[in-house]
């Protein structure tokens, strides 16, 4: 992969610049009306308006997509518009429930809420952890949304048993594979059938764009470009290009996030004001097997929980030096927050507790700074 992401964007032709060229225009000229026809209809590859398509947009979503193992992509303004894009083509036709779990992304919790109530989208939410009651609403399932490490709280789903039990009723799986990313957890290899993801995270790894992608595992078809063309919020060619650029690093940048993750969630293991430290390289019994048969790396993403709660988690925010108190996750820097008062706010206080996320949870998102000086950071801002 590191070679991969190395040459990300294409050997150029003859003298062309290695560099992909950043295509910045709405419009691209189309020729005669015969031409313009064969591009309308779809007959020949072609350029008309920057929302149906964009050559340097297009560079972006062969490089997911290559890192994913899919066989097409579309690029998305956001990880919720990839999200919404993938759940409208999977339940397309379907009457069956979309079948989730509590701890899904807050984003996408609170997306399908409005879903629900504005166009009656029908949603069950099962918690995965009771196996037996999670698969039986899999096989009954019109589609199947999961997140696997799941944000915050690191809880991981068994790919393989989900998309059997949901392809025997003929279910769509999509898997947002933001936390655990291509470099550490490829669903493709188990079936799945869509892949979301939040570019502005570790792929672009830099903190200054937000985009998203959904890949498929097969063949896109002209009705998966309508919806994603009407419903995608597409993006233009500067912020394509950007994500491009962050991606060639994204190998190496997973090596250090992945390496510093482990350092420090084993830090935090042994502080005794923490009480849990939710790491997916760390998972234990059932959880331990599925990291073993589907995960090569943890990522630099930990959740942790304090003693104290809420105070000491608001205090611990306050104190910190280092680490800054901002929400997202996957850039060079670590970032820290509290879920129950950022990324899951828009949930109810039970819905919150449903999802396991307490008061005195924080979520860290470990960067690639000297693991010395991170922990030194964590020491001071935990003293008593």
């Amino acid at each position: 992969m590191e070679t991969r992401c190395a040459h990300l964007g294409g050997r150029p032709d003859g003298n062309g610049p290695f560099v992909p060229p950043i295509v910045q225009s709405t419009v691209f000229n189309l020729g005669s009306a015969a031409e313009a026809e064969a591009i309308f209809s779809g007959e020949r590859e072609g350029y008309a308006y920057t929302r149906f398509g964009n050559p340097t947009v297009e560079k972006l979503a062969e490089a997911v997509s290559s890192l994913e193992g899919g066989a097409g992509a579309l690029v998305t303004s956001s990880g919720n518009a990839a999200t919404l894009c993938a759940v409208t083509i999977a339940m397309a036709g379907r009457s069956n429930k979309l079948v989730t779990h509590p701890d899904v992304y807050g984003g996408s919790h609170e997306l399908l809420s409005i879903l629900s109530e504005t166009y009656r989208l029908p949603v069950e939410v099962v918690d995965p952890a009771d196996e037996a009651a999670w698969l039986n609403a899999v096989r009954q399932a019109g589609a199947v949304l999961l997140e696997t490490p799941s944000n915050p709280l690191m809880r991981l789903i068994d790919l393989r048993t989900t998309i059997e039990a949901a392809h025997g009723n003929g279910a769509a799986v999509i898997v947002d594979n933001t936390v655990a990313t291509p470099y550490n957890q490829q669903p493709f290899s188990f079936g799945a059938d869509w892949v979301v993801q939040s570019t502005t995270k570790y792929l672009n790894g830099h903190s200054d764009v937000v985009g998203g992608c959904l890949v498929k595992r097969d063949e896109l078809t002209a009705q998966d470009r309508r919806v994603h063309k009407n419903l995608g919020g597409t993006v233009n060619a500067m912020e394509a290009w950007m994500v491009l650029r962050g991606m060639r690093t994204f190998a190496l940048r997973m090596k250090a996030h992945n390496r510093n993750g482990a350092a420090v969630a084993e830090w935090l293991s042994g502080h005794p004001d923490v009480t849990k430290v939710h790491y997916s390289a760390r998972s234990e019994g059932r959880q331990g097997d599925i990291y073993e048969q589907q995960m090569t790396g943890g990522s630099g993403f930990i959740a942790f929980e304090l003693a104290g709660g809420g105070e000491a988690a608001e205090r611990f925010l306050d104190r910190m030096q280092l680490i800054t108190h901002a929400v997202s996750l996957g850039g060079m820097e670590s970032l820290a927050t509290r879920p129950a008062m950022s990324s899951h706010r828009g949930m109810t206080t039970q819905a919150r507790k449903k999802a396991g996320i307490a008061d005195g949870l924080i979520r860290l998102s470990v960067g690639t700074e000297a693991v010395e000086d991170l922990t030194e950071d964590l020491r001071q801002a935990l003293g008593r």
